[in-house]
């Protein structure tokens, strides 16, 4: 790579702190200091041999791709197949490729910036907006972390017969547990959560046999589905959105790409690399997502109460695979346990990103899983009967706060003050990311006002009497006020006009060694 002439001398400075009261200060990316903070961790450099190369980088991408086939996912597939059959899996699909193009963009701004999203974000925010920032990222993995956990819960109780709450709390223990055995190395861990989910996903390949998908209705509804869109499959569409393209991934994949630092020269052939290497995992997942679609719409829909279905109740249709409901609470357990694995450590980089404190990473593992968890028990407690429902509700939420998250991706993306003239994307690329912000931007605008979006126009009819309809409609006006006016004062506010991420000590960074080391 060849870098501009400020970013080299940025490289090279050994001064990392900005004055957060300094609007014109310098805008310098995070250097390598933090890399080398393990000695053992050197820089890739080529080895001449393209598979060692490749298989150098694989591990983030498949980290991050737990998030596909997470609770959430499964509730999102269930639902779309209960309510329209194979209609959405268009939907799942296309978000599935624009889940892959959105990676890729996470693995150029942590490459050509060596920044998480967290940091970048508040390296270019005002004090208030960065603490505005980390609000909404840290409810955004909150909210994120409930059908993980639920999911551990609904196993629990499958196979111990336990109250949801009870396996909601001992899913802390373990989450502790599983972080504790990282120590040893990710591989191991990964794959003992691979296996568990692979024998999930057998099971539902061989339970879509027994049922017998119509091959024509699953080739029309992937390729063509949408031409039987309704205004009744909103609330699945951005529940579907929010479930695979989930905002904390973001966070999560530019953080866990630091793990793999790469020399400066040979940047831009680490990023080519590292881009492919969550392809095949997110192409996998879409099949075991079509599965789970392709059972629901065998066996689910058209059933009394099939739009109340979901991962509580979904093993009671499994009548044609013996143990059916043992092997989805594994799945279930697998999942739930991975994915709050990764949730508890998006809560850690988005804590260091956004606030930069310099918190030992075990007590910071123990905060943000007791912040994550503490609503969590709450929900599973007061409303044991309707967690599908609030599971489907927390997708649309996911897929309503992913523009917080993928709309300054794509603004730093397309920065050559940021990236470098190398790095941004350009030309046509940069106005077809643009114009894919603008529309999950939409989608879910008018997800928030339509009826059967599962927001304000599915409220607004079951309101009595003049002042709730009133108070509903400014609540409603306020909202879409400030949800127009982020996303614009995201994408129309100049890199040079905003002030710099506070004093950051030259011996502390947003992702620790010990943070590496468990990497």
């Amino acid at each position: 790579m060849s870098p501009s002439p400020e970013n080299e001398d940025n490289a090279t400075s050994n001064d990392r702190s900005v004055s957060s009261n300094d609007a014109s200060a310098p805008l310098t990316p995070l250097n390598d200091d933090r890399v080398n903070l393990i000695p053992m961790q050197q820089k890739w450099s080529p080895s001449g041999s393209r598979w060692k190369d490749f298989l150098h980088f694989v591990g983030p991408g498949w980290f991050v791709s737990i998030a596909y086939v997470d609770p959430g996912n499964y509730q999102a597939d269930i639902q779309a197949g209960a309510a329209s059959r194979y209609e959405l899996l268009w939907v799942v699909w296309w978000t599935s490729i624009l889940s892959i193009y959105v990676q890729i963009l996470c693995v150029r701004l942590a490459y050509y910036t060596n920044m998480t999203l967290a940091e970048a974000q508040a390296r270019h925010s005002t004090k208030w907006m960065r603490r505005l920032n980390w609000f909404i990222a840290e409810f955004s993995t909150i909210i994120t972390d409930l059908p993980e956990v639920i999911g551990i819960g609904i196993a629990c109780n499958i196979f111990f017969g336990w109250p949801y709450y009870v396996g909601v709390i001992f899913s802390l223990f373990t989450t502790m547990v599983f972080l504790f055995t990282m120590n040893f190395g990710m591989r191991v861990l990964e794959t003992i959560i691979f296996l568990f989910v692979g024998i999930m996903s057998i099971s539902l390949f061989i339970e879509m046999d027994f049922v017998g998908v119509n091959g024509g209705e699953v080739v029309e509804g992937w390729l063509y589905g949408f031409t039987k869109l309704s205004n009744q499959n909103i609330f699945d569409i951005t529940g579907v959105l929010g479930a695979v393209v989930m905002p904390h991934n973001l966070y999560l994949h530019t953080a866990a790409c630091q793990a793999r630092p790469a020399e400066k020269e040979h940047i831009k052939q680490a990023v080519y690399l590292s881009s492919w290497e969550p392809v095949a995992p997110i192409v996998l997942s879409f099949f075991v997502n079509l599965a789970i679609v392709a059972i629901a719409a065998e066996r689910v829909y058209g059933t009394e109460n099939a739009s109340l279905v979901g991962l509580t109740d979904f093993c009671e249709y499994f009548q044609k695979l013996t143990g059916g409901c043992g092997l989805w609470a594994i799945a279930l357990l697998a999942a739930g346990q991975s994915s709050a694995i990764t949730t508890t450590y998006t809560g850690q980089y988005v804590m260091d990103g956004f606030l930069q404190l310099q918190i030992p990473v075990q007590m910071r593992a123990i905060v943000t899983r007791l912040i994550a968890i503490t609503p969590c028990i709450i929900v599973s407690t007061a409303f044991p009967n309707q967690l599908n429902e609030l599971v489907n509700i927390v997708n649309s939420s996911l897929a309503l706060l992913l523009p917080f998250a993928f709309t300054p991706l794509v603004k730093y993306n397309c920065s050559p003050e940021i990236m470098g003239e190398e790095g941004c994307a350009k030309g046509l690329e940069k106005y077809i990311l643009y114009f894919f912000a603008v529309a999950v931007w939409a989608i879910n605008a008018f997800g928030l006002s339509l009826a059967n979006g599962g927001f304000f126009g599915d409220l607004r009819p079951k309101l009595n009497g003049a002042g709730s309809a009133t108070l509903m409609g400014i609540v409603e006006i306020l909202v879409q006020i400030f949800y127009v006016w982020w996303n614009w004062n995201c994408v129309m506010t100049p890199i040079a006009k905003v002030s710099a991420v506070p004093t950051i000590e030259s011996d502390g960074g947003a992702i620790s060694s010990e943070d590496l080391d468990l990497l």
